[in-house]
């Protein structure tokens, strides 16, 4: 994948992950896009092999969530016992175990 295309890419994931947190204004779009990006860097820590080029339908859902998450509740991860939800800590060991990709 050439930069541009992978510029396209996330430009696009950028846009559905708006739409996934309903946010449907231009305004906070550079905040969105680092989001995504830091999410990006976190998941390649956690999962063997993350791409971010190439994610499963799995890791898109666990990327918007974390997302969703930080955006609407900024403050909530500056404190010790913030915890993920039981739906997406269970993807995020799947993904971190290779369930599914076996």
């Amino acid at each position: 994948m050439t930069d541009e295309e992978k510029q396209k890419y996330l430009n696009d994931f950028v846009e559905q992950t708006k739409k996934y947190c309903r946010i449907d204004y231009d305004d906070d779009e550079d905040i969105v896009k680092m989001m995504v990006e830091a999410v990006f860097e976190k998941l390649s820590e956690l999962i063997p092999n993350f791409n971010p080029y190439a994610m499963t339908s799995r890791q898109k859902i666990l990327t918007m969530k974390f997302v969703k998450e930080q955006y609407d509740n900024p403050d909530a991860y500056h404190q010790s016992d913030k915890k993920l939800s039981n739906a997406t800590s269970s993807m995020l060991l799947s993904e971190m175990y290779g369930g599914g990709n076996a």
